[in-house]
């Protein structure tokens, strides 16, 4: 029997319920466009849609925002914030005839903050530079337990922390007064540390007694282009 208590499909279907939600109030600003006043949005708030296609290594779950600094100015410079976190739970009590239970669970948590400023600017689009500082943290834990002529009892537990600066080029095309979408790339520098502990016990006579065990940790430094590094989709208010 399976159970799944929060799957990724759902992180998947909120996020498509929030761009329904963008394209009704988008709807319905078109119709009263003419009432819209000459006052230049500050904030925005949105989502990244490379998480509908599994592009992305960033928590689904992720909320983004923009603050303009100054909004008279001719060329436009905002802060910038994401906040995302996801977890799930997969647990499956007997998926052979081993009878062998497997109990899944993930979490990871990711918060980053930048500045942006525009370098080109157009009728109803811009191109703009900045950087990002962020911060990731994931935790994937793994427990086994069956009967494969001998009891055995399995953990396996995965920690990965790192920090990441980005520096961003990207373009962004307002959909009316309200509303915009904007496409980043970036070139990113990623430290990384990640440890492993796996151990497998069996159990004789209510005596635990370890079979094998691996120890590891994993310190790197990694730098790359990543062509699409968000795909925002942005509420103007």
């Amino acid at each position: 029997m399976k159970y799944v208590i929060v799957s990724s499909e759902l992180s998947k279907n909120v996020i498509r319920a929030f761009f329904l939600i963008i394209l009704i109030l988008y709807s319905i600003q078109q119709q009263s466009y003419a009432q819209v006043s000459d006052r230049i949005p500050r904030w925005e708030i949105g989502l990244d849609a490379l998480s509908l296609i599994d592009k992305n290594d960033l928590p689904a779950y992720s909320l983004f925002g923009r603050f303009m600094l100054n909004p008279q100015a001719p060329k436009k410079t905002s802060l910038r914030l994401r906040l995302g976190a996801e977890g799930y739970a997969y647990l499956d009590s007997a998926f052979n005839e081993d009878k062998v239970g497997l109990d899944y669970r993930v979490n990871s948590f990711f918060v980053s903050a930048g500045i942006q400023r525009e370098l080109l600017i157009f009728d109803k689009s811009s191109v703009y530079f900045g950087a990002d500082l962020g911060y990731l943290r994931k935790v994937n834990l793994k427990d086994y337990t069956g009967d494969f002529g001998w009891n055995v009892v399995g953990h396996d537990y995965y920690r990965e922390t790192n920090l990441r600066f980005a520096g961003i080029l990207g373009y962004t095309h307002q959909l009316g007064n309200n509303f915009a979408i904007s496409v980043e790339s970036s070139l990113q520098t990623i430290y990384s540390h990640q440890k492993q502990d796996t151990d497998y016990v069996s159990i004789f006579n209510e005596d635990n007694i370890i079979i094998s065990y691996e120890n590891s940790t994993v310190k790197s430094l990694q730098s790359g282009i990543t062509p699409f590094y968000q795909v925002l989709f942005c509420y103007r208010f």
